[in-house]
């Protein structure tokens, strides 16, 4: 494969996020694809392999999401960072490199990137950062409570502060938040309770407040036989809750 940009071809219907790659190795560009390809409501739409292809590539594709490297052959990818936010381009990056001086990471924060992944990292590292920023997304017609900007502005490193209401334990919510994060993939109500010990009526008590804090997604599976099965996986936001303060 020559080292020249290339364009995806666009699928027509749902929508979903844009995402361009500046990559400079063709093998973990390739692996940038496969992953990409595992996250739903995430499109590739072009990858650069040098900086001057990437600018040209934001520029005439105008994606939503870049995954941007340091490391691009002998340039620095964070000076297409820097050239971004000076034309107020409204792409948002995350970035993907091997660079973990703190002068790289403390640049990366100053101009704003959503996310910053060291290499080598895991898949679940990726989807993570994948999922956090589409929950991050704002509808441009919403209104917002303070709860709703809160939840915003004070994820990452600050801490978000949680009222229990009456009948939640924070030990006992953290203990089943915690075997949720932990599960290689979504859990039902029966298992739940086996690896959390915890009855019926008092686990469906914590994942009442668990929804209705955007803590877990709900699923329906549908069986062979007999009636569906109700699932439960963390959401994106589930991790900040085991830092958070509790009042």
């Amino acid at each position: 494969m020559s080292r020249s940009i290339f364009l995806m071809e666009k699928k027509e219907g749902t929508a979903v996020i844009k995402v361009a790659v500046i990559e400079d190795d063709i093998d973990v560009a390739r692996f940038h694809r496969l992953f990409l390809s595992k996250v739903a409501g995430f499109e590739l739409i072009g990858e650069a392999h040098t900086l001057e292809q990437g600018v040209h590539l934001i520029q005439t594709q105008k994606p939503d999401l870049l995954l941007l490297d340091v490391f691009v052959g002998q340039e620095n990818g964070l000076d297409v960072l820097k050239r971004i936010r000076a034309e107020d381009t409204n792409t948002d990056v995350i970035l993907i490199t091997s660079a973990n001086d703190a002068k790289t990471v403390q640049t990366g924060s100053r101009y704003g990137v959503v996310d910053y992944l060291i290499k080598p990292f895991s898949f679940a590292r990726f989807q993570e950062a994948l999922n956090r920023y589409r929950a991050s997304q704002l509808d441009a017609n919403a209104s917002f409570t303070q709860q709703d900007v809160d939840r915003l502005l004070h994820k990452g490193g600050q801490r978000k502060v949680y009222a229990l209401p009456k009948g939640i334990a924070k030990e006992t919510a953290i203990r089943v938040l915690s075997c949720l994060i932990e599960a290689d993939d979504s859990l039902a109500a029966a298992e739940l309770e086996a690896r959390t010990e915890i009855s019926h009526v008092s686990l469906r008590k914590y994942m009442r407040f668990f929804e209705e804090e955007q803590l877990v997604e709900k699923e329906l599976v549908y069986q062979s036989s007999g009636r569906p099965l109700q699932t439960y996986k963390a959401s994106p936001e589930a991790a900040l809750f085991l830092k958070a303060s509790f009042i």
